[in-house]
């Protein structure tokens, strides 16, 4: 959280009675580029599970997405429906799928552009591809990142895909949907 945005809320609690105001010099730090970089990719991340899951119109029971920031960004979404694992163009409704298609995948680009370029601004290397999972009863999610300088950064696009859809397609079920876990990552 950002140093403005720490500080406004605190404010806020103050105004409201919930915290004495002696805490606010508690929030008058500045944190650094990496922190601002990390917490910048989990209101990303936040929001790329929200849309996955709102451009079904909440109808399933898991989201994945495999968020390549590579050369040719890209997401890669699948879902459980019914006990069922599913890509996302695999999905019954026609408006669901040119929804995800039209409005989502296309935001790959802006979104390794934008988390990269805070990572960067902090030294630090960029992220190759990050695996989210959420979980719609219980609202959980996950996030797994594999950086540039990671053993792994440079497998193929396609085999990090059907290697994770491999995985998950045997762990859901086993896995209760209100299991509040995460599944496995691949590799």
């Amino acid at each position: 959280m950002g140093f403005f945005t720490r500080l406004f809320k605190k404010v806020e609690d103050v105004n409201k009675r919930e915290t004495a105001i002696s805490e606010l010099d508690k929030e008058l730090y500045i944190e650094s580029e990496l922190d601002e970089a990390n917490d910048f990719w989990v209101e990303v991340a936040q929001n790329i599970i929200v849309n996955t899951v709102k451009a079904t119109d909440n109808t399933v029971d898991r989201a994945f997405v495999l968020v390549d920031m590579r050369e040719q960004p890209s997401f890669d979404i699948f879902y459980q429906v019914d006990g069922s694992l599913v890509l996302w163009d695999q999905l019954e409704d026609a408006l669901i799928k040119e929804k995800i298609e039209k409005e989502l995948l296309p935001q790959a680009v802006n979104v390794a552009a934008a988390v990269n370029r805070k990572f960067a601004q902090a030294n630090h290397p960029a992220i190759s591809y990050a695996e989210l999972q959420f979980e719609w009863a219980t609202g959980a999610w996950f996030s797994h990142i594999v950086w540039d300088d990671d053993a792994n950064a440079n497998l193929a696009r396609e085999t990090l895909v059907r290697g994770w859809f491999n995985i998950i397609n045997v762990e859901v079920k086993k896995l209760p949907l209100d299991s509040d876990s995460k599944l496995s990552w691949y590799p």
